[in-house]
């Protein structure tokens, strides 16, 4: 996988995460996985079509999860993991993957996003087409923040 594919979703993490408040943030050590992988509590997946094709899969366990929604929600207390909640965790992976994409455009390589799917579950497995896995944990101050990036170039473009 190409660096110049995962280094927008680098810099665009650290970018969205600040603006939520985050105090600090790290990149963990990078991995390559292949399909299946395991998922965690709270899992966001979003396709990437155009030039630039795949899929990223965002996940992290309740508690983040929950800090992330208060963050997005402006500060309001989450107590529960409700459907608004949801939504700010979909939408966090919904900004951070825009972000990406408009990197990547700027790079030269034309792409949209699919709306994000949320999914719960404890020991989660997910299928992520046939391509290999970048695996990028962010340490923050919400929590451990995991990003699988499965991207290829589209060989038709």
């Amino acid at each position: 996988m190409k660096a110049e594919f995962i280094n927008p979703f680098i810099t665009a993490a650290f970018m969205v995460l600040n603006q939520l408040g985050n105090t600090s943030s790290t990149k963990g050590k990078l991995s390559l996985k292949q399909s299946p992988i395991e998922g965690s509590d709270v899992n966001t997946i979003i396709g990437v079509t155009g030039d630039v094709k795949g899929q990223v899969l965002y996940s992290m366990d309740l508690d983040t999860a929950m800090k992330v929604s208060t963050a997005m929600l402006m500060g309001m207390p989450v107590t529960e993991f409700d459907e608004l909640c949801k939504s700010a965790v979909s939408e966090l992976g919904n900004m951070i993957t825009g972000n990406a994409a408009c990197e990547l455009g700027n790079n030269g390589f034309n792409c949209t996003i699919t709306p994000p799917t949320l999914f719960m579950g404890k020991n989660v497995v997910v299928s992520i087409k046939n391509l290999q896995i970048l695996v990028i944990p962010l340490l923050t101050s919400f929590g451990e923040i995991v990003i699988n990036v499965a991207l290829t170039e589209d060989e038709m473009n």
